[in-house]
């Protein structure tokens, strides 16, 4: 565990640092994919807006239950070391925000979220990585001396396996894309990547939902594995069958 980092005479909180790094990195990707499909650096932008509005969102809706005594309070939604967010509000308002400005700029929704999927993968590790700085969404027990070490116990260092799987399903996707030719297909790739370095990382979780027997965020995964399969094969099989 490294909850904070130690720069001379600086201590800086391990979790946002890394978190504007996953986003300085994606958003880096998201703009060489858009200026190379000639929208320019547009979507970097749209993608930046939509989530400090996603953002804030998601921190409202988790804190308002709570109530604020005091204006002063409403500095805490801005706390970048409080990683509570409210999944729901924080979606809906940067898929809005994101799809707003998409409308006013006329980039094609299909093109757009191309362009989006290195995101996906930046902020995802980003936050696994945040999650074994403080030692959150811990793993089951284990007796492997090594990974109980990097667990902070004896436990499987779960985020660092959901880091280490979301790396190598960025680099297929940086592989496998270019052999896309519908547009919303390297999308659904990243996605039903994302969904199996879900599948596979929740079976190592601890204190994980379960519903008959099965690990509910494991069939979710497995849902969005199946659409995004179903999907991905249905979009290219359209394109190979209309004229060029």
């Amino acid at each position: 565990m490294l909850p904070v980092l130690s720069l001379g005479p600086f201590a800086l909180p391990t979790r946002p640092v890394l978190l504007l790094l996953g986003l300085w990195l994606g958003l880096t990707l998201v703009e060489r994919e858009g200026r190379r499909r000639g929208i320019g650096a547009a979507l970097a932008m749209d993608a930046l807006w939509g989530l400090a509005a996603g953002y804030i969102a998601g921190r409202v809706g988790a804190l308002l239950p709570y109530g604020f005594s005091s204006p002063w309070d409403l500095l805490s939604i801005i706390r970048p070391i409080d990683p509570t967010l409210a999944p729901l509000p924080a979606l809906l308002t940067a898929a809005g925000v994101i799809a707003w400005r998409w409308q006013r700029h006329r980039i094609p929704w299909r093109v757009g979220l191309d362009a989006m999927a290195p995101l996906l993968f930046g902020m995802a590790i980003a936050w696994a990585l945040g999650d074994w700085a403080e030692g959150r969404r811990y793993g089951e027990p284990t007796s492997i001396p090594l990974l109980a070490m990097l667990g902070g116990g004896e436990r499987h260092p779960v985020q660092l396996y959901e880091a280490g799987v979301g790396i190598l399903a960025f680099t297929l996707w940086h592989w496998m894309r270019k052999r896309l030719r519908a547009p919303g297909g390297s999308f659904l790739l990243a996605f039903t990547l994302y969904s199996a370095t879900r599948f596979i990382v929740e079976g190592f979780r601890a204190q994980s939902l379960t519903w008959l027997g099965f690990r509910v965020p494991q069939l979710l995964a497995f849902v969005g594995l199946i659409i995004g399969l179903g999907g991905l094969a249905w979009i290219e099989e359209r394109s190979h069958d209309s004229p060029a």
